[in-house]
């Protein structure tokens, strides 16, 4: 993993919890404790440019789990008109979040799970991404389950307005061995905003009707027919292809009728159509109602 030191920031983002409960230092073996929020652990607020971060977990189900896990989160609040970027920033470019969790100890994995992010169009582009505030739920697997967990994690991630800003923060919080630990309520919810899997989906959940790749000729193209419940012109579509290859943001256009949504990813100025060949594409779905994550083979 790439330290966080080794990149580059053109400035670097640095509140208090109304009430804190200090945990056992018996519990914990005289390791300094996390803070009870409520329900659940969260460390202090970490201030930053037009925004602040701190870190909250629980134990609870994550999407695939067949058992409850320890979950971590990053908070983000951000001040009225700034965004923040999902794992694709977009065509008008971004910072992603950055995790570094290098310096933890007794952790094995670390799996960030992104709630479906929004299209936010300004001056400079489309950019994909959230406003005002946003959780992003880290599933940490243990290397020792009869051990506490000590999470420090080091952070990056971008705040944007008429300008971006890359800012970072350091997290700690130490998750104890054998203590109930609910879910913040904040957690909770970003994990059932996250998009899910066909095993998983509810009703309201968008889905793929069925699609058209051509890799050929004066107009390349992936042509996406997309069922939105609650409202087709309120859903939206990601696309993101593996290995680094570029794809460009998916456009709404005409459909073939009024119960389903057409989008196009035009590939006219794209350079690797034939990278794409054979390759397995992701797109995020979101909805009125729902969300949900779909694989499309490319043939």
């Amino acid at each position: 993993m790439t330290p966080l030191s080794n990149i580059r920031w053109t400035r670097s983002g640095l509140g208090a919890l109304a009430a804190v409960v200090g945990v056992s230092a018996a519990i914990l073996g005289g390791a300094p404790g996390p803070v009870l929020a409520g329900p659940g652990l969260a460390s202090d607020w970490v201030d930053g440019h037009a925004s602040r971060v701190r870190m909250v977990a629980g134990r609870g189900l994550a999407q695939g789990a067949e058992a409850p896990k320890i979950v971590a989160g990053v908070q983000i609040e951000l001040q009225p008109g700034w965004k923040t970027y999902w794992r694709n920033p977009g065509e008008a470019g971004g910072v992603p979040p950055y995790f570094d969790w290098s310096k933890s100890s007794n952790v094995a994995d670390a799996k960030v799970v992104y709630p479906a992010p929004k299209r936010l169009a300004d001056a400079s582009g489309d950019s994909i991404g959230y406003k005002d505030s946003v959780v992003l739920p880290v599933v940490i697997t243990p290397r020792d389950e009869g051990r506490p967990l000590h999470l420090k994690l080091d952070f990056a991630f971008g705040v944007c307005r008429e300008i971006c800003i890359p800012a970072e923060a350091s997290l700690s919080l130490v998750v104890p061995q054998g203590v109930s630990l609910p879910m913040p309520r904040p957690l909770t919810e970003a994990l059932d905003h996250a998009p899910r899997h066909a095993a998983a989906r509810r009703s309201g959940d968008p889905e793929l009707i069925s699609h058209e790749a051509v890799l050929n000729g004066k107009e390349p193209r992936i042509v996406l027919d997309l069922k939105f419940p609650g409202g087709a012109d309120q859903g939206d579509v990601f696309a993101e292809a593996p290995d680094g290859i570029y794809l460009p943001m998916a456009k709404r256009v005409a459909g073939p009728d009024g119960d389903s949504s057409r989008f196009v990813i035009d590939l006219r100025d794209s350079f690797e159509l034939e990278d794409l060949k054979g390759r397995t594409i992701t797109l995020t779905l979101v909805g009125a109602e729902g969300q949900s994550e779909r694989k499309l083979p490319i043939d």
